[in-house]
C-alpha cells in the first residue's frame, strides 16, 4: 500500500502539472490571437477577466475530455521515469518486489481518469454545450452565419434560409420547399424570419414564422395536417401567433437545422441514441460512430496506457528522453489508427460499429503483447 500511495501520488502530480501546462499553453496562444475580440466584448461581459474565465472556463471541461487519454499516459511515464531517474525503481525492483506490482498503480489511476472521462462526456459536458457553442468571434452569439438548405426527412420539407444568428436562433428570410403531399397548402413558405421554439403547452418543438409572405393572406388558410398530426399551424386554429405568422412543427433542432458538430459531439450517449431513431434528422455514419465510440474509449484510453509503460518499467526499459520520445511515437501511431479506422466508417467503407470496434480489436492485442514482459 506505502508503494501505492506513493506512485499515485507522483502520477496525480504529474497528471496535474501536465494538464495545466497543456491547457495554458493552449489557451494563452488563443487569448493572445483573439485578444481584440475579448477586448471588444469585456464591457457588455462584465470585464476582461470574466469574459476570459467563462469562455476558457468552459473549454477546459472540453479540453479534458480531449485530452485525458493521452496526459494519463504523459503523467505515468514522467512519475515512473521519475522513479528511475532517482534509481528507486532500481530498489524496488532489487527488493524483489515485481514490474507489475509497480505499474499497476499507475494502470488503476489510468483507470480511473478513463472513467472520469467518460462521467464527463455523459453527464457534464451535456449540460454546458450551449456554452461551447460558438467561438472567439462571436462571443456574443449575435454573428450572422450563412445558412445551408437541410431537410427535415420526416416531413420532406427543406428549410432554406438567407442566414441564422445563434443567439436567438433566428433565420432571416427562411424559405421552406414544401412537398408534393403539401401541394395543397402551398407550393412553399416564404418569411421575414424563423424563429426554433421548443415544445410547450400550446405547441410542439417548431419554428414559428413571421412576416410570411408566401402564400398570401396566411391568416386565411386553414392548419395543415397530415396523418393526424399538425404539421402548419395557422392562426385558424392557433390564437397565440401574430398576424400574418404561422408555426411549423418540426423535431429538427436549431442545432440539427444549421449543421453544428456540437449537438452530437457534446450529447449524451442516450441522447444520440435517440437522435439515430428521429427519422426527421436523417443522420449520418458519424453519429452511430459516436455512439460505438464511446463504449469502446475507457478501454482504448487503458490501452494507450499499458501500450507506454514497458518503455520504462520493463525489462529492456530505456532512459527517460528516450522513453518519452517513443511514447510521443506510440501516441501518434495509436491516434493515427483509431483516426483512420474512423474515416472509414464516415465514409461508409465498413459500418460505424465496425470503424469504432476496429481499434480496439487491433490496438489492444498490441497492448497486451507490449506488456507481457511486465507479468515476468
Amino acid at each position: 500500500m506505502l508503494i501505492d500511495r506513493y506512485i499515485t501520488k507522483a502520477q496525480i502530480n504529474s497528471f496535474l502539472i501536465v494538464f495545466v501546462s497543456l491547457a495554458g499553453l493552449t489557451f494563452v496562444v488563443d487569448a493572445f490571437n483573439n485578444i481584440e475580440e475579448f477586448i471588444a466584448h469585456a464591457a457588455e461581459g462584465g470585464g476582461l477577466w470574466r469574459v476570459l474565465g467563462r469562455y476558457y472556463g468552459f473549454r477546459l471541461i472540453s479540453f479534458f475530455d480531449a485530452t485525458s487519454g493521452v496526459i494519463a499516459l504523459a503523467s505515468a511515464m514522467f512519475a515512473l521515469s521519475w522513479l528511475e531517474r532517482h534509481n528507486e525503481l532500481t530498489a524496488l525492483l532489487a527488493a524483489g518486489i515485481t514490474r507489475w506490482r509497480i505499474a499497476r498503480p499507475a494502470i488503476f489511476f489510468a483507470g480511473f481518469v478513463a472513467l472520469t472521462a467518460a462521467a464527463n462526456r455523459e453527464v457534464v459536458l451535456p449540460q454546458i454545450r450551449h456554452a461551447l457553442e460558438g467561438n472567439a468571434q462571436d462571443l456574443a452569439g449575435d454573428a450572422w452565419q450563412p445558412f445551408e438548405a437541410r431537410y427535415d426527412h420526416r416531413t420532406e420539407i427543406l428549410f432554406r434560409g438567407k442566414q441564422w444568428r445563434r443567439s436567438d436562433r433566428l433565420i432571416e428570410e427562411p424559405s421552406l420547399l414544401l412537398p408534393p403531399s403539401m401541394a395543397g397548402f402551398a407550393a412553399q413558405v416564404d418569411a421575414a424570419e424563423g424563429r426554433w421554439l421548443p415544445a410547450d403547452e400550446t405547441h410542439p418543438a417548431g419554428y414559428l414564422l413571421a412576416g410570411v409572405s408566401e402564400p398570401a393572406a396566411i391568416d386565411s388558410i386553414p392548419s395543415l395536417t397530415l396523418g393526424g398530426v399538425t404539421v402548419i399551424q395557422t392562426r385558424q386554429d392557433a390564437d397565440w401567433m401574430e398576424p400574418g405568422s404561422c408555426f411549423v412543427a418540426s423535431e429538427v433542432s436549431f442545432e440539427q437545422l444549421i449543421g453544428s458538430s456540437n449537438w452530437s459531439l457534446y450529447s449524451s450517449t442516450p441522447d444520440l441514441i435517440r437522435a439515430i431513431g428521429n427519422p426527421a434528422i436523417g443522420v449520418t455514419a458519424d453519429v452511430p460512430l459516436r455512439v460505438h465510440a464511446r463504449m469502446v474509449q475507457p478501454v482504448l484510453d487503458l490501452a494507450l496506457t499499458v501500450l507506454g509503460l514497458p518503455l520504462v518499467v520493463g525489462p529492456s526499459r530505456k532512459g527517460v528522453f528516450v522513453a518519452v520520445g517513443m511514447s510521443v511515437a506510440l501516441t501518434a501511431l495509436f491516434l493515427l489508427t483509431t483516426l483512420g479506422c474512423h474515416a472509414l466508417a464516415t465514409s461508409y467503407v465498413v459500418s460505424p460499429s465496425l470503424g469504432a470496434w476496429l481499434p480496439v480489436m487491433l490496438l489492444t492485442p498490441l497492448a497486451a503483447w507490449q506488456a507481457q514482459p511486465m507479468w515476468q
